[in-house]
Protein backbone atom coordinates (compact mmCIF):
# COMPACT_ATOMS: atom_id res chain seq x y z
CA UNK A 1 0.00 0.00 0.00
CA UNK A 2 1.62 3.18 -1.18
CA UNK A 3 1.27 6.11 1.43
CA UNK A 4 1.71 9.39 0.55
CA UNK A 5 4.09 11.48 2.33
CA UNK A 6 1.52 13.37 4.24
CA UNK A 7 -0.33 10.36 5.35
CA UNK A 8 2.67 8.96 6.55
CA UNK A 9 3.43 12.65 8.52
CA UNK A 10 0.54 11.95 9.92
CA UNK A 11 0.67 7.87 10.97
CA UNK A 12 4.24 9.37 12.15
CA UNK A 13 2.83 11.62 14.67
CA UNK A 14 0.48 9.09 15.78
CA UNK A 15 3.03 6.66 16.39
CA UNK A 16 4.61 9.41 18.60
CA UNK A 17 1.26 9.67 20.55
CA UNK A 18 1.41 5.92 20.89
CA UNK A 19 4.57 6.21 22.35
CA UNK A 20 3.81 8.73 24.95
CA UNK A 21 0.66 7.10 26.01
CA UNK A 22 3.43 3.81 26.59
CA UNK A 23 5.30 6.28 28.45
CA UNK A 24 2.18 7.44 30.79
CA UNK A 25 1.34 3.76 31.75
CA UNK A 26 4.84 3.11 32.46
CA UNK A 27 4.62 5.86 34.77
CA UNK A 28 1.69 4.47 36.10
CA UNK A 29 3.53 0.82 36.65
CA UNK A 30 6.11 3.47 38.43
CA UNK A 31 4.19 5.19 40.79
CA UNK A 32 2.42 1.62 41.67
CA UNK A 33 5.89 0.42 42.89
CA UNK A 34 6.73 3.51 44.48
CA UNK A 35 3.30 3.47 46.64
CA UNK A 36 2.88 -0.10 47.43
CA UNK A 37 5.96 -1.91 48.07
CA UNK A 38 5.55 -5.52 46.71
CA UNK A 39 8.50 -8.72 45.56
CA UNK A 40 10.21 -8.53 42.75
CA UNK A 41 8.27 -11.12 41.25
CA UNK A 42 5.16 -8.42 41.02
CA UNK A 43 7.16 -5.86 39.64
CA UNK A 44 8.47 -8.40 36.74
CA UNK A 45 5.15 -9.54 36.19
CA UNK A 46 4.14 -5.29 36.25
CA UNK A 47 7.15 -5.31 33.15
CA UNK A 48 5.56 -7.86 31.58
CA UNK A 49 2.39 -6.62 31.60
CA UNK A 50 3.55 -3.63 30.27
CA UNK A 51 5.24 -4.24 27.53
CA UNK A 52 2.71 -6.96 26.21
CA UNK A 53 0.31 -3.43 26.24
CA UNK A 54 2.70 -1.63 24.36
CA UNK A 55 3.37 -4.27 21.65
CA UNK A 56 -0.28 -4.88 21.41
CA UNK A 57 -0.78 -1.53 20.49
CA UNK A 58 2.00 -1.29 18.37
CA UNK A 59 1.06 -4.38 16.51
CA UNK A 60 -2.49 -2.68 16.24
CA UNK A 61 -1.81 0.18 14.74
CA UNK A 62 0.77 -1.23 12.34
CA UNK A 63 -2.06 -3.78 10.93
CA UNK A 64 -4.61 -1.44 10.73
CA UNK A 65 -2.87 2.15 9.88
CA UNK A 66 0.13 0.37 7.73
CA UNK A 67 -1.83 -2.43 6.00
CA UNK A 68 0.58 -4.97 8.26
CA UNK A 69 3.47 -3.51 6.43
CA UNK A 70 6.38 -3.15 9.32
CA UNK A 71 7.94 0.91 8.56
CA UNK A 72 11.03 2.12 10.32
CA UNK A 73 9.22 5.45 10.81
CA UNK A 74 6.40 3.50 13.05
CA UNK A 75 8.86 1.89 15.24
CA UNK A 76 11.10 5.20 15.39
CA UNK A 77 7.92 6.97 16.22
CA UNK A 78 6.95 4.67 18.93
CA UNK A 79 10.58 5.41 20.60
CA UNK A 80 10.76 9.09 19.97
CA UNK A 81 7.22 9.80 21.40
CA UNK A 82 8.36 7.73 24.69
CA UNK A 83 11.19 9.57 24.69
CA UNK A 84 10.16 12.95 24.33
CA UNK A 85 7.77 12.40 27.19
CA UNK A 86 10.60 10.77 29.60
CA UNK A 87 12.32 14.16 28.96
CA UNK A 88 9.87 16.50 29.17
CA UNK A 89 6.08 15.72 30.93
CA UNK A 90 7.56 12.43 32.74
CA UNK A 91 9.39 14.38 35.31
CA UNK A 92 6.64 16.86 35.78
CA UNK A 93 3.90 13.99 35.89
CA UNK A 94 5.75 12.25 38.51
CA UNK A 95 6.64 15.12 40.75
CA UNK A 96 3.31 16.17 40.81
CA UNK A 97 1.67 12.84 41.42
CA UNK A 98 4.20 11.42 44.36
CA UNK A 99 3.40 14.99 46.17
CA UNK A 100 -0.19 14.28 45.48
CA UNK A 101 -0.51 10.26 47.07
CA UNK A 102 1.94 11.54 49.96
CA UNK A 103 -0.63 14.34 50.81
CA UNK A 104 -3.05 11.90 50.72
CA UNK A 105 -1.31 9.43 52.38
CA UNK A 106 -0.94 11.89 55.30
CA UNK A 107 -4.21 13.13 55.23
CA UNK A 108 -5.40 9.85 55.45
CA UNK A 109 -3.21 8.60 58.28
CA UNK A 110 -4.16 12.33 60.10
CA UNK A 111 -7.63 10.92 59.81
CA UNK A 112 -7.25 7.66 61.13
CA UNK A 113 -5.52 9.33 64.15
CA UNK A 114 -8.39 11.82 65.01
CA UNK A 115 -10.69 9.13 64.91
CA UNK A 116 -9.07 6.73 67.02
CA UNK A 117 -8.71 9.60 69.89
CA UNK A 118 -12.14 9.16 71.11
CA UNK A 119 -11.45 4.91 71.25
CA UNK A 120 -7.95 5.86 73.12
CA UNK A 121 -9.52 7.94 75.36
CA UNK A 122 -12.16 5.48 76.20
CA UNK A 123 -9.55 2.98 76.88
CA UNK A 124 -7.50 5.08 78.99
CA UNK A 125 -11.21 5.80 81.04
CA UNK A 126 -12.03 2.09 81.42
CA UNK A 127 -7.97 1.63 82.60
CA UNK A 128 -8.90 3.68 85.86
CA UNK A 129 -11.49 1.26 87.62
CA UNK A 130 -9.71 -1.85 86.50
CA UNK A 131 -6.27 -0.60 87.88
CA UNK A 132 -8.20 -0.37 90.90
CA UNK A 133 -9.87 -3.06 90.98
CA UNK A 134 -6.57 -4.82 90.51
CA UNK A 135 -5.17 -3.13 93.62
CA UNK A 136 -7.54 -3.82 95.76
CA UNK A 137 -7.66 -7.35 94.87
CA UNK A 138 -3.91 -7.22 95.21
CA UNK A 139 -4.07 -5.85 98.78
CA UNK A 140 -7.03 -7.86 99.92
CA UNK A 141 -5.20 -11.24 99.14
CA UNK A 142 -1.52 -10.12 100.42
CA UNK A 143 -3.05 -8.74 103.32
CA UNK A 144 -2.01 -5.13 102.91
CA UNK A 145 1.45 -5.75 101.43
CA UNK A 146 2.61 -6.81 97.75
CA UNK A 147 3.93 -10.65 97.14
CA UNK A 148 7.16 -9.22 96.75
CA UNK A 149 7.50 -7.04 99.73
CA UNK A 150 6.14 -10.35 101.57
CA UNK A 151 8.52 -12.79 99.99
CA UNK A 152 11.34 -9.85 100.58
CA UNK A 153 10.80 -9.74 104.64
CA UNK A 154 10.84 -13.55 104.29
CA UNK A 155 13.43 -13.94 102.93
CA UNK A 156 15.11 -11.66 105.39
CA UNK A 157 13.43 -13.43 108.24
CA UNK A 158 14.87 -16.98 107.28
CA UNK A 159 18.39 -15.01 106.34
CA UNK A 160 18.42 -13.83 109.85
CA UNK A 161 17.25 -17.22 112.11
CA UNK A 162 19.60 -19.08 110.14
CA UNK A 163 22.36 -16.67 111.14
CA UNK A 164 21.21 -17.24 114.60
CA UNK A 165 21.02 -21.16 114.42
CA UNK A 166 24.36 -20.81 112.89
CA UNK A 167 26.18 -18.54 115.73
CA UNK A 168 24.44 -20.32 118.18
CA UNK A 169 26.28 -24.07 116.91
CA UNK A 170 29.47 -22.28 116.83
CA UNK A 171 29.23 -20.84 120.48
CA UNK A 172 28.12 -24.68 121.42
CA UNK A 173 30.57 -26.88 119.50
Amino acid sequence: MILSMSQQALQFIWTVAIGAAAGVVFDFFRLIRKTFKHPDFLTQLEDFAYWLTVCVLAFYFILHKNGGEVRIYSIIGIFVGMGLYFATLSILVMKITTAAIELIKRVIVKTIQLLLIPVKLFIKLLGYPARGIKNTATNAAHGGKSLLRKTNSYAKMKAGRIARDLTIMRTKY
